[in-house]
């Protein structure tokens, strides 16, 4: 067993014809590693198993994972042959593998010198620490460790993501990297083609592994070769670091309004909770602004606090500006706490400077938890106009809302079915005390409780039962017209009948007629209110068979009424599939709380007839429409959605009419359609166009056009948007946006590649 082991090691003896003190101390070091041998081989004899290379590398040099007079985890190292040089130096070829704890190391040959303490290896050679850091190179002088040293022609793959060259680099055992004549990319490098898209070439380059920060000396940024930006010292975050302090990728923008605007942020990291961001700007057109955002995190959520002020040219000499505010947290028992507010200095800050182009905004503090079958919510509402002929101070502003929602099973009790208990408290504010419509204030409390059950009668019919009671209490405020508290009540009771009809094709194809009928029952008492929170009533294919079909309280859906439809399915076996319904609302009596003058898809004792339907194949084709139709047989709403996609190109199609209504607060009828494409090409090219365009007015409402590139080390997005006219702004602007980012820098990471190594 012995001479196996001799083998193995590959240690060679053979007869000399010398003698003296070179010849004994040679038979001592022979005799030395012949008892580590003999110990190593009773120790493998005793377990019964083949123990790693480590346990006689360890024994015949104990030097070997160990740095000076501190030993450390000894190093494990596999290789075709291994034998000891005449000047004692271990040495290791072909296939070599070294490791120690997570570092891997292979080589063609490795020596290690006792003396020095010192691996030498000789390429090519890899290193690897896990799989974020892989080290390829010609020769390398290295600790026993290998967590220090020198190394020759080296290259570098961080995260799988950026590669580094350089001429050599000198690294310490604390993970600092020294290198010289550096490159490094994000960039696929191809034979073919071996100039990276972009590359950064630095003197000298720093990188910290404890800290992933990466700094580099006399920095040259190119871009296919060409050189475009020389930096003196630039410091740069490693892959997958996403809080480093320093300059983020800066805000390019070209507008109409501003001129050109250009943003540098910055981002500082205050511990491991808390961060900072300011972003100063300025424009072509004189306009000075600085951003900021705040952020906190904790285990169980976060709170943000931002904004932005400016000093510009379209109001001069004022300080415009907004500021925003989001939280969530999770709390205890299942509850969430959220806000979200937005808050601006004028009407038209907002969308001259590309933060929102919603005409209204909403702010909420909300304290909720949603369970299977319960739900429980408390919020406060603010609402603020933007729109030019809005006066926020006769709108309802600020609004609170308390809400119980507890579903019950009963379908272990004779009654079965599902009972719905739901409790609430509603009030909203207008900051105007002027007596009427302009400075109403409302508060309500209701109880309400609903009972559900469906089952299949003979013949295939499904039959559903329902009761819903409600009573409700409320008062109103600087409105003489409804002075007297009111307590209204109100009872429904809904029988539903469907009778689906299916038959399947040789084919595969299967379709399904369904006619349904339900009929509601409905007595109501107490005095009339205001109409304040339900101005715009809808009718589509999801609220025809509800029991109401309001979005707010003060006008109710409690006269008894017959809803009546078809609807028709088909499935096909080759992806196609289409649905569509026709329905109507008749009624005992008109609605309460509209105006007789207002026309609306509801109706009166009749509503429109609604038609939607839908087609789709497994191509990317889908078509969605809904059309109301009223008593005369005109088009008095409709909708309509076509979209296409194969992959590579896409087509969205939109189509929307709405009548003009004094009782909406819409002064002439919407009438527009929306066309967007985008195509992909296998380049990393991808275009898109589109435009809003209002039939009624015979103009275009916007327009918009980008070109974008992204491959897996660059993105690059320029856009363009012409907006003729907005309710908010009623003046024309055109804004170009402009982003270039360096993917695989940071946290930011790179997309799928999308092209590859060819011939």
């Amino acid at each position: 067993m012995a001479d196996i082991m001799h083998n193995m090691l590959g240690v060679r003896w053979g007869a000399s014809a010398t003698s003296g003190p070179c010849m004994v101390r040679r038979m001592v070091r022979r005799r030395a590693l012949d008892r580590a041998v003999d110990r190593a081989v009773r120790m493998m004899v005793r377990q019964g198993q083949i123990l790693a290379m480590t346990v006689i590398l360890g024994a015949a040099f104990p030097g070997l994972g160990s740095t000076g007079a501190q030993a450390q985890t000894a190093a494990s190292l596999m290789a075709d042959q291994v034998y000891v040089d005449d000047a004692g130096r271990l040495v290791a070829i072909g296939g070599v593998e070294v490791w120690n704890g997570s570092v891997r190391m292979t080589a063609q040959r490795v020596v290690f010198d006792q003396r020095r303490d010192t691996l030498i290896v000789d390429g090519p050679v890899s290193i690897s620490d896990g799989p974020d850091t892989v080290l390829l190179a010609d020769s390398a002088e290295i600790s026993p460790d290998l967590r220090a040293g020198m190394i020759r022609s080296a290259r570098i793959v961080l995260n799988q993501q950026l590669q580094i060259s350089a001429a050599s680099i000198s690294r310490d055992a604390n993970g600092l990297n020294q290198m010289d004549a550096v490159v490094a990319s994000t960039c696929r490098v191809c034979a073919a083609n071996p100039t990276p898209l972009w590359e950064i070439r630095g003197e000298r380059m720093t990188l910290d592994e404890a800290t992933n920060q990466m700094e580099f000396e006399g920095a040259q940024f190119r871009f296919s070769g060409v050189p475009i930006l020389y930096v003196p010292r630039l410091r740069m975050p490693g892959p997958g670091l996403v809080r480093s302090r320093g300059m983020l990728r800066p805000e390019v923008s070209l507008g109409s309004d501003l001129g050109l605007t250009v943003g540098i942020p910055y981002f500082f990291p205050i511990g491991d909770r808390y961060d900072v961001t300011l972003t100063p700007a300025a424009s072509t057109n004189g306009m000075v602004s600085l951003g900021f955002r705040w952020r906190m995190a904790r285990v169980n959520g976060g709170l943000e606090i931002g904004g932005q002020i400016s000093s510009d040219n379209i109001r001069p000499g004022e300080i415009r500006g907004y500021g925003y505010a989001r939280a969530l947290f999770a709390l205890s028992n299942d509850f969430t706490l959220s806000a979200d507010a937005l808050v601006a200095s004028d009407r038209t800050y907002l969308e001259t400077y590309d933060i929102t182009d919603d005409s209204r905004l909403l702010g909420h503090l909300t304290l909720e938890r949603v369970r299977r079958d319960q739900m429980i919510r408390g919020r406060v509402l603010g609402f603020y106009s933007l729109r030019a002929g809005d006066v926020n101070d006769e709108l309802p502003n600020l609004a609170t809302q308390a809400e119980l929602d507890q579903r019950i099973g009963l379908s272990t009790t004779p009654i079965g079915g599902e009972l719905r208990v739901q409790l609430g408290a509603q009030a909203y504010q207008r900051r105007s005390s002027v007596d009427g419509a302009r400075g109403r204030d409302l508060a309500r409390a209701f109880v309400q409780l609903g009972w559900r059950r469906s089952t299949v009668l003979p013949g295939g019919i499904l039959a559903a039962g329902a009761v819903d009671g409600r009573i409700e209490h409320v008062r109103v405020s600087d409105d003489s017209a409804f002075a007297a508290p009111v307590t209204r009540r109100a009872v429904q009771a809904m029988v539903e009948f469907r009778w689906p009809w299916a038959r399947s094709s040789d084919r595969g194809a299967r379709s399904v007629i369904e006619p349904i009928v339900q009929v509601i029952g409905a007595r109501a008492s107490g005095g009339a209110l205001p109409n304040d929170d339900h101005t715009m009533p809808e009718l589509d294919e999801g609220n025809l068979f509800a029991l109401t079909r309001y979005s707010g309280e003060d006008a109710r859906d409690d006269v008894s009424r017959i809803n009546a439809g078809l609807r028709w399915s088909r499935y096909q076996a080759g992806g196609w599939s289409s649905e569509a319904l026709v329905g109507r609302i008749w009624r005992r009596q008109a609605y309460a709380g509209f105006p007789p003058a207002h026309v609306q898809a509801l109706g009166q004792t009749a509503s429109d007839w609604l038609l939607a339907g839908r087609v789709s194949n497994a191509s990317g084709l889908s078509l969605s429409a809904r059309l109301l139709i009223d008593p005369t047989s005109t088009l008095s709403r409709a909708e309509t959605n076509l979209s296409w996609t194969d992959g590579a190109s896409s087509v969205a199609t939109r189509y929307l009419f709405v009548p003009a209504s004094a009782f909406e607060s819409r002064a002439t009828d919407l009438n527009e359609v929306s066309v967007d494409f985008t195509r992909r090409f296998y380049s990393g090219w991808a275009s898109s166009f589109g435009w809003d365009y209002d039939i009624a007015q015979n103009l275009f409402a916007t327009a918009r056009a980008g070109f974008e590139f992204r491959n897996e080390c660059l993105s690059f997005d320029v856009s363009m948007s012409r907006n003729f006219v907005t309710a908010t702004n009623p003046t024309s602007s055109t804004r170009f946006n402009l982003s270039v980012e360096l993917l695989g820098i940071g946290g930011r990471a790179p997309s799928n590649p999308d092209r590859d190594c060819r011939a």
